[in-house]
């Protein structure tokens, strides 16, 4: 059996693509450059997956969804501290809800949540907030 001590010719790769020779001319290895090696190709699949999250039909409906029962929830917080004789807080939280509503693929849907949302914003204009 033969025993391979060493490799003349093989080329040591640097940063900017060049490879120095270490011997005779021969096999060489080539690196890529540094500024052409990025993370273009981790972003895509990411970026890909978010653009169609938001063109998804479904998912604009759970965005809505989530956003009426939010606004649902600062209403029924607004009842109590009006009970308790301090809204202040709870304003301000029904202010934040109804301005991040995303509006819904579905038609019914979409008149549900225009509903909850004409009553909070007459909440709002209620109390002066809007």
């Amino acid at each position: 059996m033969t025993r391979i001590s060493a490799l003349s010719g093989v080329g040591a790769a640097r940063p900017g693509g060049t490879t120095a020779r270490t011997g005779a001319p021969g096999f060489m290895l080539r690196q890529p450059a540094a500024a052409s090696v990025g993370t273009v190709s981790a972003v895509i699949p990411a970026g890909l997956i978010a653009l169609q999250e938001d063109t998804c039909p479904q998912h604009r409906d759970r965005t809505a969804r989530r956003g009426g029962e939010s606004v649902l929830g600062a209403l029924d917080a607004i009842q109590i501290a009006t009970l308790n004789g301090d809204g202040g807080a709870a304003l301000a939280a029904l202010s934040d809800a109804v301005a991040t509503m995303t509006e819904p693929a579905d038609p019914v849907l979409r008149q549900i949540i225009g509903a909850i949302r004409l009553r909070a914003k007459v909440e709002l204009a209620r109390r002066d907030q809007i």
